[in-house]
């Protein structure tokens, strides 16, 4: 499954592989999204925390946010998007934490906000941008089977 199963952070994937291209000063912003699935719904019996994974707002700002670090490594903005992020992924791992049989998502969920934290702390390296990448794969994938996310 090329770039995971959370589809809503799915349109972050694509992105985040070309994190060596911004956009140029004088190109108009990129409209984001309000959440990061919009139209989530929660199937019958599915956590509460799918819910609020889909209701984050941040993890559509990584792409821009990885890009930013790339060409300008001390851009306070960008470091701000990657810590915001990771404050509602470590919300959301509070609630994965407290379900039975979700160890993997947990997991997924711990290194992929290890990583954006160290990302918005010390200068964006290669291993860095892999982890996040990675972790969004990885998250995606063991949500997907709980949390149903539209495709």
């Amino acid at each position: 499954m090329g770039y995971g199963g959370l589809r809503g952070v799915g349109l972050a994937f694509p992105l985040v592989a070309l994190v060596g291209c911004t956009t140029a000063p004088s190109d108009p912003p990129v409209q984001r999204a309000d959440v990061a699935v919009p139209s989530y719904a929660a199937p019958s019996g599915a956590p509460a925390f799918c819910v609020d994974l889909a209701r984050t707002v941040h993890l559509t700002a990584l792409p821009d946010a990885v890009g930013t670090l790339t060409a300008r490594p001390e851009d306070v903005g960008a470091k701000l998007d990657l810590n915001a992020a990771g404050d509602e992924l470590r919300d959301v791992l509070q609630q994965v934490d407290r379900q039975p049989g979700a160890g993997a998502l947990a997991g997924a969920l711990r290194e992929l906000v290890a990583a954006l934290r160290e990302a918005g702390d010390v200068r964006l390296t290669d291993d860095i941008r892999t982890r996040i990448s990675t972790g969004l794969d990885d998250v995606g994938r063991d949500a997907q089977s709980a949390c149903e996310f539209p495709s």
